[in-house]
Formats: structure tokens, sequence, C-alpha cells
């Protein structure tokens, strides 16, 4: 009997799922295969079946999450809190540095990147801890604060790998997730007038020499065309030759030619965008608006305030990381390294990226 009624509520959650919410990132996921062969054909490592594997993890672990019931999160986000901490810790302590970053533990065969693991636990511990201890309340300038310490040892262990990408994105998403739970309007232009007048401290004592230099490139990249304004001069090569229609599937010149470094992480958009041009951008700029949609329409239809919290924080991570990642590759942002969540190579990313989903399907088929 028990069972019996086990299967009709496993019935009732699958008939409630949104599928057009997997069947959108599979279709993104697919022209990220394409992309990445098309990238990576004159390599002799097969980055697009890796990719593809690593696809099929993802939708298993997507599937998974999607029936784990989201408010056992909230119920143990103490300790997702210190998972967090945990794992930040020991990049600094066993983590593997690549392109002067220590951001990687190596697992064998695989590595894992933390801070990507990170963006989404930030996520579930401020949601729920907002939702406990202000529950009902405006967030005030001291409630900011209060919410800042809880964010603040996160943002020091990923900026000390150094990442400021991710960190960037992780401050975004949580002022989003504040924002989203009554956070007052005088709270915010101050946080925004003292953030202006913090910025010219960060840049001259806390950034690093290569970060100032992506600054200063961003601002001129015809400074040092044949050094740090490289990549980004050779990406918008890349986009502006594709004009309308795009060269075609297998045509781009820039990364078979090994103009574009990092064709098929980084700057994927830029060998997507030659081969499939103008119209193919547009395409897959809707493709991400729909996905985006599609999460802010399941957070503003639920009705419990932890869960539709988090639907935010991921919209947003979703968000950040496309107009991040887009707008360095037009040269109209700076050089960060950050993926274009689905469509960038990396396991990590992609694996998290449905697992991100899977939370969000999760609040929708269990939602009350």
């Amino acid at each position: 009997m028990k069972s019996s009624r086990e299967i009709k509520l496993f019935l009732k959650k699958l008939k409630k799922m949104n599928n057009y919410l997997l069947v959108n990132a599979l279709i993104i996921v697919a022209i990220s295969v394409s992309t990445i062969y098309s990238a990576t054909i004159s390599k002799s490592e097969s980055f697009y079946i890796k990719e593809t594997i690593w696809g099929v993890i993802g939708v298993a672990a997507y599937f998974i999450v999607s029936f784990i019931d989201y408010r056992k999160y909230f119920k143990y986000y103490k300790l997702l809190y210190v998972l967090n901490l945990t794992l930040l810790t020991s990049v600094l302590m066993f983590g593997v540095s690549r392109l002067g970053a220590q951001r990687w533990i190596s697992l064998g065969p695989i590595s894992i990147q933390p801070g990507e693991i990170g963006k989404v636990l930030i996520v579930i511990t401020l949601s729920a801890f907002l939702t406990t201890n202000f529950r009902d309340k405006f967030i005030g300038f001291k409630g900011t604060i209060i919410a800042g310490l809880h964010i603040a040892p996160i943002l020091l262990l990923i900026l000390k790998q150094p990442d400021l990408g991710t960190t960037l994105i992780i401050v975004m998403t949580c002022g989003v997730i504040m924002f989203m739970y009554n956070l007052e309007w005088k709270t915010i232009i101050f946080l925004a007038v003292s953030g202006g007048i913090f910025a010219p401290f960060s840049y001259f004592f806390l950034l690093k020499d290569y970060q100032k230099q992506r600054v200063l490139t961003f601002l001129n990249p015809e400074s040092d065309l044949l050094g740090s304004g490289w990549n980004v001069t050779q990406s918008m090569i890349a986009i502006g030759s594709g004009k309308l229609y795009g060269k075609g599937f297998l045509n781009s010149t820039q990364s078979k030619l090994k103009f574009l470094p990092e064709a098929h992480t980084d700057f994927i958009v830029s060998v997507f965008l030659e081969e499939r041009g103008f119209l193919g951008g547009v395409v897959l700029f809707i493709l991400y608006v729909i996905l985006i949609m599609q999460i802010l329409y399941i957070a503003d239809t639920t009705k419990d305030s932890f869960g539709r919290l988090v639907c935010y924080g991921i919209g947003s991570i979703f968000f950040f990381h496309f107009v991040i990642n887009v707008g360095m590759t037009m040269g109209i942002m700076p050089v960060t390294g950050k993926p274009l969540l689905l469509m960038s190579y990396g396991g990590t990313s992609l694996l998290i990226s449905f697992i991100m989903l899977g939370i969000v399907q999760s609040i929708r088929i269990n939602r009350d």
C-alpha cells in the first residue's frame, strides 16, 4: 500500500515538471557540442566527446536533484554553509594551479572547481539565512551588514584563489536575492554610492597586476594588440566576419588558424557567431532569455519565500554569466574568464548548470 502511494506521488510530481526547462537546456548543449567540435577539430583531444559525456551525467543529476524536496536544503542550510567553507578552504590547501590561479582540485582523471559549487551553495544558504532571520521584515542597513557577514567568508576564500569573476557574480547574485527580499531603496542607494567610492581603492590596492591589465585592455584593447589585447581583438574579428548568416559549420577561421585562444571555453560564442552569424546569435540569445524567464516564472509563482529566493538566485547566476561572457567576447566588458553556462566547455560548469536547473525543477514540483 505504501509503495502504491509513493508511485502515485512520483507520477504526480512527474506531471508537474516543466519539461521545457530541460528541452531548452538540451538545445543549448547540442549547439555547444557542435561548436566545440568545430573549434577543436584540429586538436587530437576529443573535447566534444568529453562534453557529451558530462552532458549525460548532468541530465542524470538533473533528474535526481529534481526529485529531492528542496525544503531539505533549508533544513540543513547550516551544514551546506560549512560544506561550502570546507570545499573552498581545501582548494587553498590541496588545489591545482593553472594559468596563475589555484581554483581546481584534482580527483584522479577529473578536476572539479569548488568555486562553481560555491555559487550554488551560497544562493541556498543566503536564501535560507534571510527567510530564517528576517521573516516578514524589511532588510535595512543593519540587516544588510548581517547578511554581508554571512557572505564575506565565501567571498574572501574565492578572492584568495584568485577568482575575481566568480566573486563579482556572487556579489551581484546575492544583491539580487536581497533586493527581491524587500531590501530598502535607501540602503540600495547607499551601497551603490559606497561601491562607487570604494572602486578606485579596489583597483589600486586589491586587484593584482594581471587584473588591472584586463581593465586597461578593456578600456583600450588597441594599446597592446599583440599582447593583452590579442584575445578580445581576435574575438571581435571572428564575430564581425560572421556577418548576417555566418560562414557555415566548420568554416570558422580564427579558431582553426589558432588566432583565437580558448576557442572552446571562454570564447566559444565567438566561434559560434563566426559560423552562424548575427541570426544565429539571435537564436542563441532567445534560448537563454526563454531559459531565464522560465526560472523567474517559477520563482514568481512560488509562495514559499525560500524557494522563490533560490530561483531568483539561480536565474541571476545564468543571467550574469551570459552578460559577462558575451560582453567579454564583444569587447564591451573586461575579460574575466567566466564561461557561458551550458555552452562553454567544462565538466564542472555543465554539471553544476544541470544541478541548478534540477533545484529549480524541484521547487516547481514540490512547492505547496
